[in-house]
């Protein structure tokens, strides 16, 4: 019989902890929790202890965040997989050469395959290993980002978003997928900044693009984008430019 995977489980909240382990229990029955750790400081002396194969390693956290705590251990001898409500350090963390990164509120599935990864890292040897983290950190972002709405959370793949357009404090997402809009409660500020590393763009103060889903842009003042579900986008003078430079090299 296959030896048990053991990790520990760092969260400054005591109902992330209990959420990640209950999955685990339930859905990675080859996942043994050998420990918990309520702050990076008390991590660190567990992990020296225990030598777990990987950790759940929330990143922002009193006094010493979850990156603060890897720097200081060194020596990463084990995995990570990071678990934040915060999709902004999707590329920083990806820099550990983590595993996986998994969004609160955490989705079971995405919990489930990110041990699947750990699983079948273990079984490389070191050579392909690194290969593997490599191809990870390549990938560099995940597949979907958490948002909350009025219901609670929506799980959104970028892929799958055509626009985003302002809607006074809130987002109108339109979907490709689902061929609809959703109302977000978050700025088109907020969309902004995280979606530009999926190669999105603003392309005026109202309206954020996704690149993969421009149709066909018509010079004009002012000039316009056809996106795939056959909306018009009105791109800003002084975006034209810029968004025809990438257009070209892209």
């Amino acid at each position: 019989m296959e030896k048990k995977l053991t990790c520990v489980i760092v969260d400054d909240e005591s109902k992330g902890r209990r959420l990640i382990k209950s999955i685990c229990e339930e859905y990675c029955k080859d996942v043994e929790v050998i420990g918990e750790a309520e702050s990076a400081f008390v991590a660190e002396k567990i992990i020296q202890e225990k030598s777990p194969d990987f950790i759940f390693l929330d990143i922002r956290m009193p006094m010493k965040d979850g990156f603060q705590l890897l720097e200081s251990i060194g020596n990463i001898n084990f995995q990570v997989i990071f678990t934040t409500a915060y999709d902004q350090y999707a590329v920083r963390a990806f820099k550990f050469s983590a595993i996986d990164y998994l969004l609160k509120p955490i989705d079971i599935d995405d919990l489930a395959n990110a041990v699947d990864k750990v699983r079948k890292n273990r079984s490389l040897n070191h050579k392909d290993r690194i290969s593997y983290l490599l191809n990870s950190a390549t990938k560099g972002l995940p597949s979907k980002i958490a948002f909350s709405n009025s219901d609670g959370y929506i799980f959104l793949e970028p892929k799958n978003i055509i626009r985003c357009e302002a809607y006074g404090n809130y987002t109108k997402v339109y979907l490709k997928s689902l061929d609809k809009s959703t109302l977000i409660s978050k700025s088109l500020k907020h969309f902004d900044e995280i979606l530009k590393e999926y190669e999105f763009y603003r392309v005026h103060k109202s309206h954020v693009v996704n690149l993969n889903h421009i149709k066909k842009f018509v010079k004009g003042k002012p000039a316009k984008l056809i996106m795939v579900n056959d909306s018009e986008v009105e791109v800003s003078i002084r975006k034209r430019d810029e968004l025809i430079e990438i257009l070209t090299n892209k």
